[in-house]
């Protein structure tokens, strides 16, 4: 068992629903000075998550079903009904200042995707370039024309695929272009909490803008295939108007 005292929350995924037994997963990501890592915890219950940017004092085990080095699961009960007590474990004892943040996860800044495939990291900061929001219909959706018209069952009631719409981000790194589906919780409970007309707000609701980073995770049993799992602020500085014109002068 690993106890660590600083580990700090930075996001959390959608959650997604187990069939096999219906427990709710949400998956988390954040960094341990202790470490020197970006952490990876998963499985965590719905509830009782801590917030992002608050340390934590918690216990960990290896997630034997997830070789990834980041990767490590809450100890404690794990069944059905346990599971969902089992945030519990995160004793929370104060918040990192707007000020320390850019510090704290400077060492975990890689230039793209592509070294970090090289590097055989699972979790990443970029700080990318030409952020743009777009949207995969989801025809499997309750929500969807298709499934409100034809009642097709089975409908998914838990996690991405409930919403008729998956929001992803499209950005440049050093290595190339990419557009990777976001699964930050809070982009599909603002869809839920004001519906999918409202879609189209999620950039201001982000701020997304050139100040923007992103952390993003690869999948356990697709390690080259990434993900957004938070857009992260206040890592860097808005660029100036002397850096657009060196880009134009390029």
């Amino acid at each position: 068992m690993l106890i660590l005292d600083d580990f700090v929350m930075l996001g959390k995924t959608v959650p997604e629903m187990r069939r096999r037994d219906g427990r709710v997963f949400v998956c988390s990501a954040g960094v341990s000075p202790t470490l020197r890592s970006l952490v990876r915890i998963y499985p965590l219950a719905r509830r009782n998550i801590p917030q992002r940017w608050s340390i934590s004092t918690v216990k960990l085990i290896r997630n034997p079903e997830d070789s990834r080095r980041e990767s490590f699961k809450l100890e404690g009960d794990r069944t059905p009904g346990a599971h969902e007590h089992i945030n519990n474990s995160f004793q929370q004892t104060e918040i990192v200042s707007s000020t320390g943040r850019a510090d704290l996860l400077k060492p975990y800044v890689i230039g793209s995707i592509a070294e970090a495939n090289a590097k055989r990291l699972s979790l990443g900061v970029i700080h990318q370039d030409q952020l743009e929001l777009t949207f995969d219909y989801n025809p499997e959706s309750p929500d969807s024309p298709e499934l409100t018209l034809f009642d097709i069952n089975p409908r998914p009631t838990e996690g991405a695929k409930r919403f008729a719409y998956i929001p992803r981000l499209r950005f440049h790194d050093a290595d190339g272009s990419h557009h990777l589906k976001l699964l930050d919780w809070g982009c599909y409970e603002y869809m839920r909490k004001y519906g999918d007309d409202r879609r189209f707000d999620l950039p201001g609701a982000l701020h997304l803008d050139p100040t923007c980073s992103l952390l993003v995770g690869n999948h356990a049993n697709q390690r080259t295939t990434w993900l957004v799992i938070s857009v992260v602020r206040g890592l860097r500085e808005a660029p100036s108007l002397f850096d657009d014109l060196a880009e134009v002068a390029a």
